[in-house]
């Protein structure tokens, strides 16, 4: 499982509008977007029972409040693709939650979606306590942290898997302990990555990090710093207290690279700061790929982007009336405050509103009558870009791109199963179920049928053949849940075995299987090299030996 808190973005709308639109969007997602599908919702420490009416509760309490801009946060948690939790497991996730983060008591709304490959819930929680008039600010500000330790909780209690940079676990005494760190590798930070995903070029950051690093860590002064940098294509400037790292001309913190290499660090280590003599002005780098997964389709991507680069360069200047409008607009908004300087400020404010909304339909009069202003799209993200393009395959491999990038070349494509049933479909479940709950007897259901379809896929059954017989024989193991919708669920399980993430398990297991084949085939030749001991010739008392008696 995974956790995100989704960050509140500047926007115009006022904050009764913001809270609406959120709780519409969990509640009610087809709504805004008929691809979005709800599964379960739910409501907690709401005095009316309604979505409108506690819609309402929730912007009264949150307009309560003057000390925080919006006190209405969002959470995610998400599964893994072979899980699907059921309407009790996810409101058993939110008493957790809100227990963990101290908000219990608060307004909360949440919403379970699966119109992803991952089930994930949506959850909005009013901090404003409604019996304090406090706003309640989790574990101090860390509530990132605090959302982490519920998710390790929820995982040992619903035997979820965790992720493999999980920062939490539970121990055997049932307490929720820190990850021992492993030694991790230089890695840009979370915006740099979240750019890398979204266009496939390596960041200003990651180029920093993979040509700089070396240099500054091993430089003995500042000249030899810069002078190595500069062959690098790069150069470091000093910006008030800190230091930048210029890639191009997109400026990159120093200590961003490394916290080794904070200004401050490098000045103790190297002695004041020296400004280097950049000769010239450095290119900025060409754009690389952040991965070799779907390099075609990224250069493809890539040149699209270009001339649309070069479409929007060539636009025509803005016209001479548009840059008058502009400036009268301007000097209206400067001399307002002369003009109405005998006013209470309350008139002011309602005049500068006024003003803008006249302003704006001015402008947008004058551009529909002189000209036809292009619409700039937002630039497209490379996994959108291919979904557009029915690539579908190739958008989920660019997911699991780094579960590919670390199995062998041979096993980076999708493995063939060349088998041909032997037994019945219900044989085959029934076996394959025998064979784990003997192997781990309290494995969690959705594990289990991700299992044994994976494993019928090995046989050589089709995954309509798949997602049948899980829809027959899963009921029967949760006879306690008649109302789930089963065809769903065994779809995406068959999804789950048949698609991108049943490929990275076969290409484990083979890996494996190889590895283990070779250790093998190592240890028969490591034996075959030792030479074997000589027989041992006991001596009789009396008598010599025979080399001594030839040697006589």
């Amino acid at each position: 499982m995974i956790v995100k808190k989704i960050r509140n973005q500047n926007t115009p709308k006022p904050k009764t509008k913001q809270v609406a639109d959120l709780v519409d969007y969990i509640r009610q997602p087809h709504n805004t977007n008929p691809a979005e599908k709800i599964e379960h919702s739910g409501g907690l420490n709401f005095l009316t029972g309604t979505h409108s009416s506690q819609k309402k509760e929730m912007i009264i309490l949150a307009t309560e409040t003057v000390y925080s801009k919006m006190p209405v946060s969002h959470y995610v948690f998400s599964w893994r693709e072979h899980e699907q939790p059921t309407a009790e497991q996810v409101d058993e996730l939110v008493d957790i939650f809100l227990r963990e983060m101290g908000l219990e008591g608060c307004q909360t709304v949440y919403g379970l979606h699966y119109n992803t490959e991952n089930y994930h819930v949506h959850i909005a929680v009013n901090r404003m306590h409604p019996v304090s008039m406090k706003v309640i600010d989790p574990n101090h500000g860390f509530d990132i942290e605090a959302a982490h330790k519920v998710l390790a909780l929820v995982e040992h209690r619903q035997g979820w898997s965790s992720e493999a940079k999980a920062r939490y676990t539970v121990n055997q005494a049932g307490d929720v302990v820190r990850r021992p760190r492993k030694n991790s590798t230089l890695s840009p930070k979370q915006p740099a990555l979240d750019f890398e995903c979204a266009t496939g070029e390596k960041s200003a950051q990651r180029i920093a990090q993979e040509r700089g690093h070396a240099i500054i860590r091993e430089a003995k002064s500042w000249q030899e710093l810069h002078e190595k940098l500069e062959v690098a294509g790069l150069r470091l400037e000093k910006k008030s207290s800190g230091a930048i790292i210029f890639v191009g001309e997109i400026a990159v913190k120093a200590s961003s690279v490394d916290r080794a290499f904070s200004l401050g660090k490098l000045c103790r280590r190297l002695g004041e700061f020296v400004p280097g003599n950049y000769s010239v002005d450095l290119p900025a780098p060409d754009p690389e790929p952040v991965s070799f997964i779907n390099l075609k389709q990224w250069k493809q991507y890539r040149a699209e982007r270009s001339r649309q680069a070069s479409s929007a360069a060539s636009m025509p200047e803005e016209s001479p009336e548009i840059g008058l409008l502009k400036d009268l607009h301007r000097k209206d908004r400067a001399t307002l405050h002369e003009r109405l300087s005998g006013h209470p400020r309350c008139i002011l404010n309602i005049a500068r509103h006024a003003l803008k909304l006249q302003q704006r339909e001015e402008m947008r009069l004058l551009l529909l009558r002189k000209t036809k202003k292009p619409v700039r799209s937002r630039r497209r993200r490379f996994e959108d870009w291919l979904w557009d393009r029915d690539m579908h395959r190739q958008a989920d491999r660019w997911r699991y791109r780094k579960a590919l990038e670390s199995l062998p070349e041979e096993f980076r494509g999708a493995p063939t199963v060349m088998a041909t049933p032997t037994r019945e479909p219900l044989a085959s479940y029934t076996a394959h179920k025998r064979a784990m709950l003997k192997a781990v007897p309290d494995t969690e259901p959705d594990r289990l049928n991700a299992y044994i379809a994976l494993q019928m896929r090995k046989e050589g059954f089709s995954r309509e053949a798949v997602t049948e017989i899980i829809l027959e024989c899963a009921p029967q193991d949760r006879p306690g849940q008649p109302e789930r919708n089963w065809r769903r669920y065994a779809v995406r399980m068959a999804a789950c075995a048949f698609g991108i993430e049943g490929d990275l398990r076969l290409a484990r297991g083979s890996t494996a299987k190889k590895k283990q084949q070779g250790e093998h085939e190592q240890e028969k030749l490591e034996e075959q090299a030792q030479p074997e001991e000589a027989p041992r010739v006991e001596e009789k008392q009396g008598t010599a030996p025979r080399q001594a008696l030839r040697m006589r």
